[in-house]
């Protein structure tokens, strides 16, 4: 209630705030509704017909938000209502968008334009070097002064443990693909790098979910030993040819 209307509640024994504070638990075969009330105002909302969401908001008495009753005052009703909804809205709307998640996704792994027309090469999800190039970024975070060129391929060689380390000329292309993604930045006056909030957020992200969550559910998909996503999969496979067949359809 404080939430959506602004204003704050009191609890406790002397000047408690006037209102209903309840929770409804609903059960299967209710039309779920929602309602808000703050002293002599309320905010409703449900399902209009099955086929938009509505919401209302009704202001019975104007004192409840130190605003008289005369008609002049009805523009500022108006927009205390309209915040109100606002608000609950707010509230109500999912804490991450998946759409600018998938956008970060793909600005990171996918290859862009700079206004000079160059394109800068993207950081592939299954490309080795990349995910070294990440694991070097979580390393290089706690380096005071930044790192260079000469410590991205010492770092980045050992990592892939390769036979011939990287060139200075690999370390080069490297460091532009990082710093025009953002995961890098140069410190001015200086051939140093440093790590940005992006880049420590997203190799930490990335490097985590291929390493704890990819690699291992595939191992245990593939595996020949019965694991137990490998066991869920075949139930479900059998569930969906069960479900093919008795609706006569070819599995």
């Amino acid at each position: 209630v404080g939430l959506v209307f602004d204003r704050r509640v009191q609890h406790g024994r002397k000047r408690p705030t006037p209102g209903r504070f309840r929770t409804r638990v609903l059960t299967d075969g209710v039309t779920p509704s929602l309602h808000i009330d703050y002293k002599a105002s309320r905010i409703k909302q449900y399902h209009k017909l099955g086929r938009a969401l509505r919401t209302e908001t009704t202001i019975n008495n104007t004192r409840d938000f130190k605003i008289g009753r005369r008609l002049t005052n009805l523009p500022a009703l108006r927009q205390i209502g309209f915040s109100a909804n606002r608000r609950l809205l707010r509230v109500q709307r999912l804490s991450h968008d998946p759409i600018t998640g998938a956008d970060a996704f793909h600005t990171t792994c996918d290859p862009i334009l700079t206004q000079a027309g160059d394109r800068i090469p993207g950081l592939r999800f299954t490309d080795p070097r990349v995910h070294a190039l990440l694991h070097t970024l979580l390393v290089f975070r706690l380096h005071l002064h930044g790192f260079t060129n000469r410590d991205l391929r010492q770092t980045t060689s050992e990592l892939l443990g390769t036979a011939q380390p990287m060139t200075t000329t690999q370390a080069s292309y490297d460091l532009r693909r990082l710093r025009h993604h953002g995961l890098i930045e140069r410190i001015p006056h200086t051939h140093r790098y440093r790590v940005t909030n992006t880049g420590l957020h997203t190799a930490m992200f990335l490097t985590r979910a291929h390493d704890r969550l990819l690699r291992t559910g595939l191992a245990q998909l593939t595996s020949p030993q019965p694991t137990r996503l490998r066991t869920a999969a075949d139930a479900y496979d059998k569930a969906v040819d069960q479900l093919a067949h008795q609706a006569g359809l070819a599995a």
